[in-house]
């Protein structure tokens, strides 16, 4: 039962009957993951639907000389392997602990029988896919088109969009260098960055709080003025 109130106010499961989240919370494994432990690797061989349920994770990609991409950071209630849950039998990037976590683990065909009779279950999945298309092509756009000023404006913009209650600081959560790999970038190059735009009067940083003081001027960074 603790399980089941602990998931049914996440995202992909609202609206999801009392019955089918009992199902889904019998069938999942649960599983503790140490800092800097894989959780998944490229392309192994997984058919199954992941659920951060406490803790934060990272997707990357890793090119063939070793240079590391972030894709994007999880936390608690995020889901992530749909496309081994319901389409691929391999998963296209690696999930890493980056704290101590725990991640619910639902098998594919499993999870696709309850979506084939779950409407809200189907709904969620759909509005979190479009989501991450979403970012996945502002991402995309931001590493192809803009230079490093650029991609972190858009970033933190972002980021402030999600943060409630704070119209102008940022509190990361994560270390300079891992903002650096989600940016594409040298943590030296992004060290730069940083110093400049605070030179500028653009933003302020202290330790890992960010504060902007020239909204405009980062929003024109952001869209390559």
């Amino acid at each position: 039962m603790d399980i089941i109130k602990q998931i049914q106010d996440i995202a992909l499961f609202r609206g999801v009957s009392p019955e089918n989240l009992k199902l889904l919370a019998s069938r999942a494994i649960y599983k503790k993951f140490k800092p800097g432990e894989l959780v998944i690797g490229e392309a192994d061989p997984i058919r199954a639907f992941y659920v951060v349920i406490s803790g934060r994770l990272k997707l990357s990609k890793s090119s063939p000389e070793g240079r590391e991409q972030t894709l994007s950071l999880l936390g608690p209630g995020d889901p992530f392997g749909l496309c081994t849950a319901f389409a691929t039998d391999s998963f296209p990037a690696s999930a890493m602990s980056m704290e101590e976590s725990v991640v619910m683990i639902i098998p594919g065909e499993f999870m696709e029988a309850i979506a084939r009779r779950e409407a809200a279950l189907l709904l969620n999945i759909i509005q979190i896919l479009s989501s991450r298309l979403k970012e996945s092509m502002v991402l995309i756009e931001s590493l192809a088109l803009k230079e490093i000023p650029g991609r972190l404006s858009s970033f933190l913009l972002h980021a402030l969009s999600r943060n409630t209650g704070q119209n102008n600081k940022l509190e990361l959560t994560i270390s300079q260098r891992e903002l650096a790999k989600i940016l594409g970038a040298t943590p030296e190059a992004l060290s730069r960055t940083l110093r400049k735009m605070s030179n500028d009067g653009i933003l302020a940083v202290d330790g890992r709080t960010i504060t902007i003081l020239n909204r405009k001027a980062m929003e024109e960074l952001a869209e390559g003025e």
